[in-house]
């Protein structure tokens, strides 16, 4: 192999090729006995086994290897891993596909979906008075101080203390946490109790928590991690109160969504249904309540509950979940409107794992070509708003 295609593969692993390199490269990978090493070097460097139907990849590992081994300095663990999903993308889709891409109408597309970008702890907290404070603006600060509560903004997230504990308090005082699209933030309550909250959502708390129960308020979703107490810890949403003393669970109810879930991952909750009959149910570790908002019947499964706590780690979590939900979670998290031109694409169901600080991009392929489907972006010009369409 000649040193111009080897510099041309780096090239093409770290995306800097351009058109005319990438079409000798898709040329110089014609024959077909590279299949089998490219498999292995996979496998054995990244524990994923895929089926290689295009043509010719064996080549590119040993290119890949060659260059470690002479420039060991810039191709350390740390870089190689950055470019896992590169490799993978490369693997499922193939060389004759991904060149495709480099047309003049792609390059527009693949310019534009690099502007949209994931989103990342944000917030912003609305204190008793109306008084608005952007938690981006004002990191690892002291937020507020009264005499019932100090509130300071870490690393890990809002953290509240109370104040003279001995202090009668008959009405306390009642912040909110907005979360905007885009956006993820931890809050550790007055009592201990951990919240993290994810996109579009917004959660009322008061300063310090009084009386028999500790009550506080959900719209979206949030995990929460509730310390142990004789008071009953109460999330109230739209369609259902969640009731625990002291548990690990995660609770979505999204106003525009056609549905209320919780799993819990330890402990017990008893779920009470606002609509209708007011039915309640008790879950169990390990299962997953849904409410149909339309129907009011709440239905239990066992589940894996790290699929529907993911988030929280920063992952995107599919087992056979429908296009039109993911699509939500993407619109939620990326800030785009996205949209399935044919309503039979809703139904199709994905399964995989992709971390969410990765751009837009990177999911949008994986979806693409498990489901063999389309995806093309336009950008709104009255709103300035980005717009992914699937297509068929």
């Amino acid at each position: 192999m000649s040193s111009e295609i080897e510099n041309i593969l780096i090239k093409y692993l770290s995306r800097s090729a351009n058109p005319e390199e990438l079409a000798q490269l898709s040329k110089w990978l014609e024959d077909s006995k590279n299949k089998q090493i490219f498999e292995d070097f996979v496998q054995t460097n990244y524990a994923i086994t895929y089926s290689v139907n295009s043509p010719n990849t064996k080549a590119t590992v040993e290119a890949l290897l060659k260059k470690i081994r002479k420039e060991p300095k810039v191709f350390k663990l740390q870089t190689l891993l950055k470019y896992a999903a590169i490799l993978i993308l490369f693997i499922t889709i193939g060389v004759g596909v991904y060149n495709a891409t480099y047309t003049n109408d792609e390059m527009i597309t693949k310019d534009a979906l690099k502007e949209i970008l994931p989103g990342y702890q944000k917030a912003t907290l609305v204190l008793s008075d109306g008084t608005k404070v952007d938690l981006e603006e004002h990191q690892e600060e002291v937020i507020s101080q009264n005499e019932m509560a100090s509130i300071q903004n870490t690393k890990e997230g809002l953290v509240y203390d109370t104040l003279e504990a001995d202090l009668i308090i008959e009405s306390p005082k009642m912040n909110t946490l907005y979360v905007p699209v885009g956006g993820v933030y931890q809050i550790k309550l007055p009592d201990g109790t951990k919240v993290w909250l994810n996109s579009a959502t917004s959660l009322e708390f008061p300063e310090r928590f009084v009386g028999d129960q500790r009550v506080v308020t959900l719209k979206g979703e949030a995990y929460f991690d509730v310390t142990k107490s004789n008071r009953p810890f109460i999330v109230k949403t739209n369609s259902t109160d969640v009731t625990v003393l002291g548990t690990q669970f995660n609770v979505s109810s999204y106003d525009d969504d056609s549905y209320f879930s919780s799993t819990l991952v330890e402990g017990s909750v008893a779920l009470t249904s606002k609509l209708k009959d007011h039915s309640s149910t008790i879950l169990s570790p390990g299962e997953r309540a849904i409410l149909d908002k339309k129907n009011s019947n709440i239905e239990v499964a066992s589940v894996d509950a790290g699929i529907y706590t993911a988030w929280k780690d920063g992952k995107f979590y599919f087992e056979r979940e429908r296009l039109d939900q993911i699509l939500v979670k993407m619109s939620r998290w990326y800030n785009v409107d996205v949209f399935i031109e044919n309503d039979k694409l809703k139904e199709e169901t994905f399964t995989g794992v992709a971390y969410k600080d990765k751009p837009i991009e990177y999911l949008l392929e994986m979806i693409s070509k498990t489901t063999k489907v389309n995806y093309k972006l336009t950008k709104n010009k009255k709103t300035g708003t980005y717009e992914i369409a699937l297509t068929r």
